[in-house]
């Protein structure tokens, strides 16, 4: 997976937070985009890294606890989105934020099926459970199915 590189920016964002308002929740959410491809200021839009044509956009946002920030961290032109390739982006996600000093606490997702995959098996080795731990800094991160959308697919 490849996404623009906007680590300079993210870092600039955060050094503007004190350590309280670095807290964030993670929220991954898939958005349905229309099968178009266009040129546009020189480049070609709508593809996918590997030349498909998107259907789907993966987005990774972080949300502070303690104020009002809130971001974009990474936009993922997806065709057939599995939690495979919802990993792949997780894990550079991760990377990133580990980069710029923010302390991820939460994932957030719908109850979506790819992210209940993503949840069971990519994260959790098969066996949903509350929380994981960050392989990095060994806090737990808690797995939160988004209550709103919960009730919407049930």
């Amino acid at each position: 997976m490849t996404n623009v590189d906007n680590s300079a920016y993210l870092q600039l964002q955060v050094s503007q937070l004190n350590e309280p308002e670095r807290t964030v929740t993670l929220i991954i959410d898939e958005i349905y985009i229309a099968r178009t491809v266009e040129y546009s200021s020189g480049g070609v839009q709508g593809l996918t890294t590997d030349g498909s044509v998107a259907s789907t956009l993966l987005c990774f946002m972080v949300k502070s606890l303690a104020s009002k920030y809130k971001d974009i961290v990474a936009i993922y032109p997806m065709d057939k989105l599995t939690a495979e390739k919802m990993f792949d982006g997780y894990n550079e996600v991760m990377t990133s934020l580990h980069r710029t000093a923010m302390t991820v606490v939460a994932i957030l997702v719908d109850n979506a099926a790819t992210n209940r995959q993503l949840f069971i098996d990519c994260l959790c080795s098969g066996n949903l459970t509350p929380s994981i731990l960050d392989p990095v800094t060994g806090q737990p991160m808690f797995l939160i199915f988004h209550p709103v959308h919960t009730i919407k697919t049930d």
